[in-house]
């Protein structure tokens, strides 16, 4: 085949002339889909002859899993609301130690880790008595309860986005199968 520098380059071009019974253009196409529980899946296969003359095979393949895609997000819901709450956690644990072995609450860190911990720990003041151990440690229960009630929390959206993106069981399946031929 010669070079023809007024020509398209076929292989940049998508567009596909009609079959006319002479060898150009679509000479079959086959197209099959199927849902099967959850899955979907399409195929097709096109042979034609471009406008250089030139026979091509195509064949594209669409899977999608609607099932594994809802693993995936029951997936990072849990690992997102885990992470979440293990920052929370170490958040409480050190109130708890520091708050315990009387730390100073003149040091800048404590001061920030007080803070920072207090807006979670609030609701849950007043619920017991804080137990003074000496002059300065305190065993703070309202920051137990509220490590508690947090995990309890996380748990129960982790459990709840497994409900809500449950595996789809169906019972339906559906294949469908189109070829199409064209003789001259």
């Amino acid at each position: 085949m010669s070079y023809q520098p007024n020509s398209p380059d076929p292989r940049t071009q998508n567009d596909q002339i009609p079959y006319d019974g002479q060898g150009n253009g679509v000479a079959n196409e086959t197209r099959k889909s199927s849902d099967l529980g959850g899955a979907h899946a399409v195929s097709q296969r096109e042979s034609y002859v471009d406008p250089m003359g030139n026979q091509v095979d195509s064949h594209a393949e669409v899977f999608e899993d609607t099932n594994q895609s809802r693993a995936n997000t029951r997936y990072r819901i849990a690992r997102i609301t885990y992470f979440v709450l293990g920052v929370l956690e170490v958040i409480l644990l050190l109130r708890l130690f520091f708050r315990l072995l009387g730390a100073s609450r003149d040091n800048g860190f404590i001061i920030f880790l007080y803070g920072l911990s207090h807006v979670f720990v609030a609701p849950f003041n007043g619920i017991f008595n804080d137990q003074a151990l000496g002059s300065s440690s305190v065993f703070e229960v309202s920051t137990l309860i509220a490590m508690l009630v947090y995990a309890l929390l996380a748990w129960g959206i982790v459990v709840l986005g497994r409900l809500v993106f449950a595996h789809t069981l169906s019972g339906r399946q559906r294949i469908t199968t189109t070829r199409r031929r064209r003789l001259s």
